[in-house]
């Protein structure tokens, strides 16, 4: 049986936000280990109780990709796969056991399940490797933004098969744990926001990514960033750190991960 892990970064999250992920988690035999990642002082989680949970308290809130890397590099190589799962997150064991099923028969070392709302629609978590165009347009000018989002969400293609995709929503990541420590880990120049798309592409390049759309999770998100002044600052800040990392205009990296993604989709479709 495989050895999984998994991280979850908590900041001021109450047990009854995190108890159906965690119950998910619990009721999937390989997975192992749990680790409650406290990036503030939690009121709960350090006295919780349970045989897979292992509690890791960070030195401060210095972010998403730092509370992950925080377990990261203190477990990851102890396991088969490493899990990168947000707290808003719940499943069946089913759904969990079919994606590791197919992970187990690939050499890739990035895996997303379809990412759904709790009314059952489809998130988008398999992606095109963002233009600043597509981010900015997204904050600034949705008419826009909903032309864009068209190739950038990938709308206009079937994607009912396993397909490479250079972008995997950071909600639900799924490593080959030797393909996440020779990776690094998350890059902390990203304090909130886009530390997924950086460590997803770099992965993508390295190992390769796959998109796996036969298992799905239920994803209650809330979209931050578009509701919060704070968070949509920390969103740009991001942004801007990243495209000044890649490439804005010019990056050819970029240009050659989306084309080989649409290239296997438009041969598909």
């Amino acid at each position: 049986m495989n050895s999984i892990f998994v991280s979850i970064v908590i900041y001021k999250h109450a047990y009854r936000d995190l108890k159906p992920t965690l119950d998910s988690l619990f009721a999937v035999p390989s997975i192992t280990k749990v680790i409650l990642v406290d990036n503030d002082q939690s009121d709960w989680a350090k006295d919780f109780q349970h045989e897979k949970v292992e509690y890791l308290k960070t030195e401060g809130n210095y972010g998403f990709g730092y509370g992950h890397n925080f377990a990261i590099q203190r477990y990851a190589e102890r396991s088969d796969y490493f899990l990168i799962c947000n707290p808003d997150i719940s499943f069946d064991t089913n759904e969990f056991e079919k994606l590791i099923n197919f992970a187990n028969t690939r050499s890739e070392g990035l895996f997303l399940p379809k990412i759904i709302y709790e009314d059952g629609k489809n998130q988008y978590g398999a992606r095109l490797l963002p233009t600043p165009f597509n981010l900015f347009a997204r904050r600034f000018s949705p008419k826009y933004a909903e032309k864009l989002d068209q190739s950038y969400l990938l709308k206009d293609f079937d994607l009912s098969k396993p397909i490479f995709v250079p972008y995997l929503h950071g909600c639900f990541m799924l490593f080959k744990s030797n393909a996440l420590s020779a990776l690094g880990g998350f890059d902390q120049r990203f304090f909130m926001y886009m530390e997924d798309v950086d460590l997803s592409r770099r992965c993508a390049e390295k190992f390769g990514n796959v998109y796996y759309p036969l298992a799905q999770v239920i994803h209650s998100h809330e979209q931050g960033s578009y509701k919060n002044k704070t968070l949509l600052k920390a969103h740009l800040k991001s942004a801007w750190k990243y495209f000044n990392k890649w490439g804005w205009l010019y990056d050819s990296s970029r240009s050659d991960l989306n084309n080989r993604c649409l290239e296997q989709l438009s041969n598909k479709n």
